[in-house]
C-alpha cells in the first residue's frame, strides 16, 4: 500500500509547505455549551474514518489521541497493519497460518492486547487487524477450499483471542506461487463472516478484487471497502454499496500541502452528501513528524461541522519486540 498518491500530483508540486504542530487556539466553550456537547457513538457517525497504522514503526494509540469537538474520537476504526499470511506443510499437504512479525506481535501476544487494542476500544474505536501478504507464494486468492476455511478459522481465532471488532484484507506482496483459484478471496470473506457475525470486514480495494475472487453475494458480507489511494466513486467489489466504501483514501506518509488540503475538503463534502460510507487514512505519522491537524480538521469541518485537537499524538513504541514473532496455526484453532 505505500504506492505513490496518484490524485491530486499535480497540486504537490507547487505549494509543498510544512505546518506547524501548534494549532490556532480553539475559542473557549461556555458551560452551556460544555454541557451540550456529546460524545457520538460509533453507529451514529457518518461517513466512518479508518485509519491504519503501521505497526513497524507507530505506536496504534496515537490513532486514539485526536478528538472531535463534541467530545468522540476522530477515527471509528483503527487498522493494525498488518499481519502476514504464511504457510506450513502438514503430512505433505500445505495449511495456510497467520504470522505476526517482531514488532506486531507483543501489540497484541502476552497482554499486549489489553494495552493497545482495549485503549482503542475504550475511546469507541473499532480495532481490526489487517491480513497482508508476505511472499510466502500463499494469499488470499489462491488457497482451496481445505485452507480457505482452515484460514477463516484461524482468522476468527485471532478476533476471539485478543478481542478485535473484526479483520482488513489487503492482497498485496503474496508472490503467488499457484495458479489463482476463482472465488478463493470471497470464500474466505463468506467463510469469516459467518464465524465473525456482528465483527468488520473491511477489503482495500486492490489487488485481486474481481468478479472472479469477490461476487456480489461475498461482497455483501463486507462492511467497508477502501478506494486505492486517491478519490475515486467506482467502486470494484461487487456486491458493495456506496454506505460501505469509501472513495477517498488519503496516504498520510505523502507530503500534503494546503492546496491538496482544500481538495480533499471539496471531497469531503461530496461523499458526504453523496451518502457514501467512509474514509481512509494510510500511515498515520506521529504528530512531531508530521502535522495532520489541519488536515483533520479539513475533513471533520466538511463531514461533521467539527474540529479536532490532539491529546499527545507522539506516544513512543514502548512495548518490547520479538525476534521470532508469533504463527498462529491450525494446531492453536483446535486446541481452544
Amino acid at each position: 500500500m505505500k504506492k505513490t498518491l496518484k490524485l491530486m500530483a499535480a497540486l504537490v508540486v507547487g505549494a509543498g509547505m510544512m505546518f506547524s504542530c501548534q494549532q490556532a487556539d480553539e475559542p473557549a466553550m461556555d458551560d452551556a455549551q460544555q454541557a451540550a456537547a456529546k460524545t457520538r457513538a460509533y453507529g451514529d457517525k457518518t461517513p466512518k474514518v479508518a485509519i491504519y497504522v503501521e505497526t513497524n514503526d507507530v505506536n496504534p494509540l496515537n490513532a486514539g489521541d485526536y478528538v472531535l469537538s463534541d467530545g468522540s474520537a476522530y477515527a471509528d476504526i483503527v487498522e493494525f497493519f498488518a499481519s502476514n499470511i504464511h504457510k506450513r506443510t502438514v503430512n505433505g499437504v500445505e495449511e495456510p497460518t497467520l504470522y505476526l512479525n517482531d514488532k506486531m506481535t507483543n501489540l497484541l501476544e502476552n497482554g499486549g492486547a489489553a494495552t493497545y487494542v482495549q485503549g482503542l476500544q475504550a475511546k469507541g474505536i473499532k480495532v481490526v487487524l489487517t491480513v497482508l501478504g508476505d511472499w510466502q507464494g500463499i494469499g488470499v486468492a489462491n488457497m482451496n477450499d481445505t485452507q480457505t476455511t482452515q484460514f477463516a478459522k484461524i482468522l476468527a481465532h485471532a478476533v476471539e483471542k485478543y478481542g478485535l471488532d473484526g479483520i482488513g484484507f489487503d492482497d498485496e506482496y503474496a508472490n503467488y506461487s499457484t495458479p489463482l483459484i476463482s472465488g478463493s478471496f470471497g470464500d474466505i470473506i463468506t467463510k469469516l463472516r459467518a464465524l465473525i457475525p456482528g465483527k468488520l470486514i473491511t477489503v482495500f480495494q486492490y489487488g485481486n478484487v474481481g468478479s472472479s475472487q469477490i461476487d456480489a453475494t461475498d461482497g455483501a458480507q463486507i462492511d467497508y471497502a477502501y478506494t486505492d489511494f486517491g478519490y475515486n466513486t467506482s467502486i470494484g467489489i461487487s456486491g458493495v454499496t456506496k454506505e460501505r466504501y469509501a472513495p477517498l483514501s488519503i496516504n498520510l506518509g505523502n507530503m500534503i500541502n494546503s492546496l491538496l488540503i482544500l481538495s480533499y475538503k471539496s471531497q469531503t463534502t461530496n461523499l458526504t452528501n453523496a451518502g457514501y460510507g467512509a474514509i481512509m487514512h494510510f500511515n498515520l505519522r506521529t504528530l512531531s513528524e508530521r502535522n495532520q491537524l489541519p488536515l483533520f480538521n479539513a475533513i471533520a469541518d466538511a463531514a461533521w461541522g467539527e474540529t479536532v485537537t490532539c491529546e499527545n499524538g507522539n506516544r513512543p513504541q514502548d512495548w518490547t519486540f520479538v525476534s521470532t514473532g508469533y504463527e498462529i496455526t491450525m494446531d492453536e484453532v483446535n486446541a481452544q
